[in-house]
């Protein structure tokens, strides 16, 4: 029988303080301090010298500096939305407390623009709720839920992500948001009937919006009509401004590039930047998602304001490079000479691609940015993938790699990976760089001269994270049973690091590889365990708070070669077992437990279960098997005599969604409860098709949406001897 637990009385209080214990910064192997994700980056324009900056990150909301462009070692950020009265639970308003900011835009007169939800293309792109609004520089803020697009109702921004803001030099008060996608909210399924992606406009400054109407010749692709008419909508990936021919240009997925002199009525460019953007691969269509052909998944646009010219660059749904490209102004007299922009002429990009064979630009679904600074008559071209790149387009955009952190350089310049944003100033040539892993600095325009990959790169990137608080994604942690402030966690991207009895501090990172769950025995604090890769990668070491990145270096103590060499999740569940902690349970499309210490003895025979769906074949099929997503064990302990059927007799398996690798058992639950005799042809009992005794609203469906079941918990008092459970 199962029964939903939204029933049951509620008995810890939400008023219960909390305290902070970190990590400030994470200490890093490679690239210094390093704090989290930065997703947006926008320069006061009112401040010339550089110094007011603000920060977009996801999950740590909007961030604020007066001194950014002062001595690195000086810089300091400040949260600005970490406790909004519009996100209390009595501010009347129904909108979804959200502080991941995909886009941030600064105004004249101290207005800020922060579009919730992030757009990139990753399962941790969390959505949004709205777009902040603060008139005083980020002392106050108001949510902005919907537009208001008059007969035609509301358009809700919930379950969304922003892209980009850009305003226009002719009316201050005229301001353009792209929308677009959040992961997240698509795996969860946030988006209601009325929440529809596309271009929204703004002519008081951000106070209300409207859906724009997106045109191709007299197809109509995107207009205000009535609830769900727009079916979801289409998703914007870029808005720029172009100040010399006093225009809008924006990129729209499955559809092309567009423009719009008033921000209000958009139409397709004749000159797409890219040869295979024809309507014919990229047909118009109203409401929907585009055609699967057409080659615009990602586009980024940049416009150098001092001489006209506009830049864009696409990657296709399988992040294919549908090349670099520009719109030459040709300006004289202070206009343009050409009448109408066309993305004529194609720079070299093949620097950005993975080679090999391959057009690819690796991560440019998730990581892709683009700058464009004027210098002197020149123009510098930056852009974000896994690193960073520069080129002039006087000498003819040769394409230099800057940072190396992804190659066989080692990043000598020592910034880390993955670039989301880059806000630019000429003068002074000021560059900020926002990635995965934070926040770095160029002041002179990264202006490498010396051989690619020289230890000389490093003078042109400063640290700046040592100036942000905590941003860090914890993916799991786990607490020392006999000194509460010894720690260690899991940070996804930025790896695992430890709080090594000083929890306030910057953290040492204790593993660079992807960061997982982590654990440590309870009954033998010294023996700490940590994934140090995505998959199943698991290293101990035995020396509790005195261990180091040197004792999780190497191969993993249980890795692929213990566990069949399964596909898993990228960070697959695993649990030391509660009464047997010596033996660990891991989750690939099936279940095994063995010894957590050693390896050695490890094989098939680990085994507890079949594949827990699907086709029951030798090798985990992610199209067919589902993928284990969470773990629990419970009842008496029992020693079987053999290593794998020794421990919790319950054990409980969640799978992944319907989105996340769970198939047609996407967010079932499993149970054994006999794991004391259960082996490689043991097939597990299905909760799923138990009936929800008190959810009368789903018929009494367990997960009808088909969620992932990210986390078990077992009742370890329970008298049924571990038959009660919470997911």
């Amino acid at each position: 029988m199962v029964e939903a637990d939204s029933a049951r009385p509620q008995l810890s209080s939400l008023s219960a303080a909390w305290q902070a214990v970190g990590p400030g910064q994470v200490a890093s192997l490679a690239y210094g301090k390093i704090s989290g994700r930065v997703s947006s980056i926008a320069i006061d324009p009112e401040d010339v010298t550089g110094n007011t900056v603000y920060l977009g990150t996801t999950g740590g909301g909007v961030w604020r500096s007066s001194n950014a462009a002062g001595p690195a070692g000086s810089v300091s950020f400040t949260p600005l939305t970490d406790n909004l009265p519009v996100f209390s639970g009595n501010a009347g308003s129904s909108g979804t407390a959200s502080l991941s900011i995909g886009a941030i835009s600064v105004q004249t007169g101290g207005i800020v623009l922060a579009g919730t939800g992030d757009p990139n293309d990753a399962s941790d792109s969390y959505y949004g709720s709205g777009i902040l609004r603060s008139p005083d520089g980020g002392l106050t803020w108001t949510l902005i839920q919907n537009s208001q697009d008059g007969a035609t109702g509301l358009h809700s921004f919930t379950g969304l992500g922003f892209a980009g803001f850009a305003w226009s030099t002719t009316n201050p008060s005229l301001v353009v948001a792209a929308v677009s996608q959040s992961a997240e909210g698509v795996i969860v399924n946030d988006p209601i009937q009325s929440s529809v992606m596309g271009l929204y406009v703004s002519n008081d400054a951000g106070l209300t919006w409207r859906m724009a109407t997106i045109s191709d010749g007299s197809q109509v692709v995107q207009t205000p009509i009535g609830l769900g008419g727009n079916a979801g909508g289409v998703a914007a990936t870029a808005v720029v401004w172009n100040p010399v021919r006093q225009r809008f240009y924006a990129a729209v997925r499955a559809h092309g590039y567009y423009e719009s002199r008033d921000g209000v009525s958009w139409t397709r460019m004749a000159g797409q930047p890219g040869t295979a953007m024809t309507l014919q691969r990229c047909p118009p269509s109203f409401g929907a998602g585009g055609s699967s052909s057409c080659p615009v998944f990602r586009g980024a646009l940049a416009v150098d304001p001092n001489s006209g010219d506009t830049f864009a660059i696409t990657t296709d749904r399988d992040n294919v490079d549908q090349g670099l490209w520009q719109d030459r102004c040709g300006l004289s007299a202070g206009r343009c000479t050409s009448a109408e922009a066309s993305f004529v002429n194609r720079l070299a990009s093949t620097a950005l691609e993975a080679g090999s064979g391959s057009a690819a630009i690796p991560q440019a679904d998730y990581n892709l940015s683009l700058a464009a600074v004027s210098s002197g008559s020149d123009t510098l071209l930056f852009i974000g993938t896994n690193d960073l790149y520069r080129c002039s387009v006087a000498a003819g955009c040769l394409l230099r790699n800057t940072t190396n952190a992804t190659n066989a350089c080692g990043a000598p310049a020592g910034v880390a990976p993955a670039q989301h944003a880059i806000a630019t100033l000429s003068a002074p040539s000021l560059l900020f760089l926002g990635n995965d892993s934070g926040l770095w600095r160029s002041t002179d325009g990264v202006h490498e001269q010396g051989s690619p990959c020289s230890a000389d790169d490093a003078s042109h990137f400063e640290n700046l994270n040592a100036g942000l608080g905590s941003l860090a994604e914890i993916v799991s942690f786990a607490q020392d049973p006999e000194n509460p402030s010894a720690l260690i966690a899991g940070l996804g991207t930025n790896g695992s690091a430890s709080s090594s009895g000083n929890p306030t501090t910057s953290w040492p990172q204790v593993s660079a590889g992807e960061g997982g769950t982590v654990a440590i025995d309870p009954n033998n604090p010294l023996l700490w365990y940590l994934s140090t890769a995505g998959g199943v990668s698991i290293r101990e070491c035995s020396r509790g708070e005195d261990c180091s990145a040197a004792d999780f270096a190497g191969p993993p103590t249980i890795g692929a070669a213990q566990t069949g060499v399964d596909a898993s999740v990228i960070d697959p569940p695993w649990i030391l077992d509660p009464a047997m902690s010596a033996n660990v349970l891991i989750g690939t499309c099936r279940v095994w437990r063995g010894a957590a210490a050693s390896g050695i003895l490890w094989s098939s025979a680990n085994q507890l279960s079949t594949t827990l769906g699907g086709p029951q074949n030798s090798a985990c099929d992610p199209t067919t098997n589902p993928f284990v997503r969470s773990l629990a064990a419970a009842g008496s302990a029992v020693n079987a005599g053999t290593v794998q059927n020794s421990g919790s007799k319950v054990l409980y398996a969640g799978t992944a969604g319907a989105l996340d690798g769970g198939g047609v058992f996407a967010g079932h639950v499993f149970t054994t409860a006999s794991a004391d005799v259960a082996s490689a042809t043991t097939k597990w009992t299905d909760l799923a098709a138990s009936p929800v005794t008190n959810d009368f609203s789903n018929s009494g469906r367990f997960n009808p949406g088909r969620f992932d079941v990210a986390s078990l918990a077992a009742d370890p008092h329970d008298a049924t001897d571990g038959r009660s459970m919470r997911r």
